[in-house]
């Protein structure tokens, strides 16, 4: 699935029991204190676990804690309180896929699966010993049905050629030759494109007629 950009690329840290009873305990100047901390020490038991704190928060914390032991005997280091803390990564949002695409995507892939496990078996299965593709006269009428469509094309585009090249002129009268070439090639030209377009569909549904899976045939009776 396709991916946004990051909004926010902060690492975050939700803390843990220890890291509350420390900062309610042990610290209680907070006027240059970060707004994580900050907010960590004004909050109560159940709205601390909603608290994050950043990168600058634990880097205040860790100036702390080194002045906090140069004036107490007892010892605690950063990597203690931080211990068993959940570190929240910034995660791109995802957008979600057309379901239309997606449910096409699933059809085809399911198709494709199929007429694999299909050509995989045939040699052990003698029900499906030979695929419809496998045939000659299957590839002949794919043959035949794509140059149907080609010659169908090039006979479109001739005939709005003629029309505009001979037949304008037999219903308004004598045209000069040049302007009579170019009505040819602009009515070619209309019809080749709207030919292209269903040409382009047909051709792609036959391809999609490739990877569909027929339904076997019983030889026997349940």
């Amino acid at each position: 699935m396709p991916v946004e950009t990051i909004d926010d690329p902060s690492i975050c840290v939700k803390p843990n029991a220890k890291l509350i009873d420390f900062v309610w305990k042990y610290i209680s100047d907070v006027n240059d204190a970060p707004p994580g901390i900050a907010m960590l020490k004004s909050s109560n038991r159940k709205k601390c676990n909603d608290v994050l704190l950043k990168l600058s928060d634990i880097n205040w914390l860790n100036n702390y804690l080194q002045e906090y032991r140069k004036t107490t005997t007892e010892k605690v280091y950063l990597h203690e309180i931080l211990e068993g803390v959940d570190v929240i990564l910034p995660t791109p949002k995802i957008t979600p896929r057309n379901p239309e695409l997606e449910a096409r995507i699933q059809k085809l892939t399911a198709q494709q699966n199929a007429r694999e496990y299909k050509a995989m078996t045939k040699s052990v299965d003698s029900t499906r010993k030979d695929l419809p593709e496998d045939t000659l006269a299957y590839q002949m009428k794919q043959i035949n049905k794509q140059l149907i469509a080609v010659a169908q094309f090039i006979f479109s585009v001739l005939a709005g050629f003629a029309f505009g090249f001979v037949g304008v002129e037999l219903i308004v009268g004598n045209l000069d030759f040049g302007f009579r070439l170019l009505l040819g090639i602009i009515c070619a030209l209309v019809i080749a494109l709207a030919e292209i377009y269903f040409l382009a569909i047909k051709l792609n549904e036959d391809c999609y007629d490739v990877f569909s899976t027929p339904k076997p045939t019983k030889l026997h009776q349940e």
